[in-house]
Formats: C-alpha cells, structure tokens, sequence
C-alpha cells in the first residue's frame, strides 16, 4: 500500500509536506483548496506506467489531464523543480540482489528484505522537453538503518548498512536518456512500482448517467470505469467470471454483496442484472424495486443519487484484494443518512478486503459516521487519517486532523463545514426582531 506523499511545487502546492496515507485516508477542504490535486499526483504516476515520457500528463483519453508542464509547475515558473515523492509497503517483501564490481566479483543480497521504501524525483522543464533531474530510492529494514540509492547524471550512488559507500552501475529507464548499467538493484523496485500503480483504480466524481439498457460485448474491465462507465460490464463479469467478495470460505458473489448493501441503505428493496426483453440477447437491464409492494423499474426510472453511487459500491467489490481505490465525492447526490452508511462500506472493504481507500468529501455526514466508528471500535484510529485541506493566497496547504480512540478532534477548523453556530444564532436573532415587530 502507499504510505505517504509529498509534492513541491505541483499546482498549487509548493510543498504539502509528507501526507501520511493510511488505509482509510479522507481529504477535506472547502472548494480549490488543493484536495484533487494531491490525488491527481498519484493518478499521474499511475498514467506515467509504459509511458515513454518520464511523466505522461495526459490527454482526452486519460485518468487525468494536466496539460503541459508549465501548466503544472507552482506559479507556472518552469525554472523550478517539480518534486514527486511517495512511500510504498509492497505486498511482498523485495529482496536486493547485488552485482558489484569489486575485485571477487562477488554477488549477494542485501541483509533483510526490503518492506517499505520511498521514492522521490525532480523533474526540470525547458523550452520544449522535460527530464529528470535526480531521483532517488530510500530503504527502511527491520533494523531501522536506511540505505539509499540516488541516480543523478549516469551514476547510482548509495551508502551501504556498513556506513561505507560503493558505486554500481545500474541500468535504469534507457529510455529516458540513462547510461545503461547493471539492473539488479533496481529491478525489484520498478516491479514493485509498477505492481502497486497498476492496482489503483480511480473513480471521478461525475459519474454518468443511467441507461434504461446496457450492452455488453463480453469484456471483463479492470474497473468500473473512470466515470463508473464500466459498471454494468463489471458486474456480468463478475457473474461469468464466479467473482466473490474475497477468498475467505465465507465469501458471496459480488452481486449478492450489492444487493444486501443496497437493501441495508434502503436504496432497494430488490437489485437484479437480466436480459433486455428488446434487446439482441447481449442487451441488460438493472432492475430495482423501492420497497417489497413496489413495481420493478430499471435505474432511470429510480432516480439519480443510486445510478451515480452503484460505480462505487461495485468497485468497492470488484477490484482485486489489497488494492488502493482513490474516490472523488462518493457521496454526491446521496440522502445524508446514506452519506454516513457509505463510512460503513467503506470501513468494511478496508477491513475485510485489505483497500487502501482515499476518498475527497465534502460530507459532514461521513466524517461523523466515522467518528463513531472509531469510538465503537469498528476501526482503529491508527488505520485512518483525516486532513482539512486550505488555500490562502493561490498556495494550499493541508492539516492533519487529530482524532483520538474516542473519535474526537481535537483540531476541529474553524467553520469546517460552515459556520452552523452563526446560523442559528442569526435564526434566533431573527425571531424575536420579529416578535418584537408583531408586538409593537
């Protein structure tokens, strides 16, 4: 899973600072105030995979599109650095080989496999390209020492457990205009990077619209798609494919697991995924009822808060175990009591289903749902981490929320969620001027 980021001068950070990221991760913050962007950092690394430039910003067709690098620097000063970092705990433990270049010609490993590491790199940009300026691979072992391995120009340098530095020649990223060197060491990590990128699933705020029937080509999606577009084939593939909740004896087919979540958020009564009447026999219709005495409709006829929270409940199943999903606004278009429910799904399929899940709200509703939980247990704190995100003067900036086992803040923003106080007093106020007008 990821374990921290950090950006320096991307948009409107000029430096966040390290962002911790637990495996329940929420970011709020009043409008523009830099949330999308600190999430947009990892879906550009995630794009950037088989990409032959060192960071692909995007286009029409990707997860996210930045436009140019003057569009992304701090200030539009293309003079400056843009710094990308993030921590990473593979699901497995990586294990160094080493291939040096002294007089034995011995090889080895290094003493503990890796179970944590960082990266970070600066990018520089010119007139018309971009490239890397350094980057650099940080080691923390069991021991606590850290080891580290830092390229700049076409050497790899790194100071060993011993204290003593030795140099390799490494082979890394040919295609980025790299001297071409021994990659053994650096092997396990862009597997690692690449394994973890490729198991972030996205999904934007804006989701589509409903259909009154869905075809299917018989495609099976890595995800629901970036605007939950993907949903109804996901869903039939799970079907064909026997997909259930998790590998546990106890586990049930992801659309079981819908239905029950849907019911239990009386969104519906009754969930089914069948065959179109009018259609060619590839046709599908998701039909709902309300409540047990109501007419099956299809889900335009249901309203939009359930065509636009499906997306998520089915990611929320269907991506692999132990993936990291990055949610934009979950909880648009949903009844409050159904906001703070979401808190709920979203605990479960991090403890049950080992996600990391970062999520952008604007939902009072879901933070004091998850607030109780803490207090009861559900979660613990440890497994979570809340930020208050702000903008002053075009630069964000982000604080992390001090939530202890009981649920409290002890941070609390000023007008976190609007000045709710002010408005009651302003309520109050209001009627006994005007009891005191109906008086005179």
């Amino acid at each position: 899973m990821l374990t921290h980021i950090r950006v320096k001068n991307f948009k409107s950070w000029a430096d966040s600072g390290e962002v911790v990221l637990a495996p329940l991760t929420g970011f709020f913050g009043t409008n523009s105030s830099g949330k999308s962007s600190l999430l947009q950092l990892l879906l550009l690394l995630k794009q950037s995979i088989g990409s032959d430039d060192v960071l692909f910003f995007g286009d029409e067709q990707s997860l996210v599109n930045l436009g140019s690098f003057r569009d992304v620097i701090h200030g539009h000063d293309t003079s400056a650095l843009l710094t990308l970092e993030y921590g990473c705990k593979p699901q497995e433990p990586l294990v160094i080989e080493e291939r040096r270049q002294g007089a034995d010609g011995t090889a080895g490993k290094l003493p503990e496999p890796i179970r944590h590491f960082t990266f970070n790199m600066s990018v520089y940009g010119a007139a018309n390209h971009f490239g890397i300026e350094h980057f650099r691979y940080g080691l923390n072992s069991r021991s606590e020492e850290v080891s580290d391995i830092q390229w700049k120009a076409d050497i790899l340098s790194r100071k060993n457990w011993l204290g003593e530095e030795e140099r390799w020649k490494v082979e890394i990223m040919s295609r980025h205009g790299a001297s071409v060197f021994n990659h053994h060491v650096l092997r396990p990590f862009t597997s690692a990077f690449e394994y973890q990128f490729s198991h972030v699933y996205y999904l934007g705020p804006a989701r589509i619209t409903p259909k009154r029937s869905y075809h299917w080509e018989g495609t099976h999606p890595h995800d629901t798609g970036l605007w939950g577009d993907k949903t109804v084939d996901a869903l039939l593939s799970s079907r064909v494919l026997q997909l259930k909740t998790s590998d546990k004896e106890d586990a049930v087919p992801i659309e079981r697991q819908i239905s029950k979540w849907l019911h239990e958020m009386e969104l519906a009564h009754s969930f089914s995924l069948d065959l179109s009447p009018n259609g060619d026999g590839r046709d599908y219709e998701v039909r709902i009822k309300k409540d047990s005495v109501s007419p099956e409709v299809t889900l335009v006829d249901m309203g939009y808060g359930l065509s636009q929270f499906l997306p998520v409940l089915v990611l929320c199943y269907y991506a692999p175990e132990g993936s990291t999903l990055i949610l934009e606004q979950p909880g648009i278009h949903l009844h409050p009591k159904v906001q703070s429910q979401l808190a709920d799904l979203l605990i479960e399929v991090v403890t049950e289903r080992h996600l990391q899940v970062l999520v952008e709200s604007h939902s009072e509703h879901l933070l004091n749902r998850l607030q109780r939980r803490i207090a009861e247990e559900q979660i613990s704190v440890d497994k979570t981490a809340l930020y208050f995100c702000r903008n002053r003067g075009g630069v964000s900036a982000c604080d992390r929320l001090e939530i202890d086992e009981f649920g409290n803040i002890a941070n609390w923003p000023e007008n976190f969620f609007g000045n709710e106080m002010g408005d009651l007093l302003a309520m109050a106020q209001a009627q006994m001027e005007r009891q005191k007008r109906a008086e005179a």
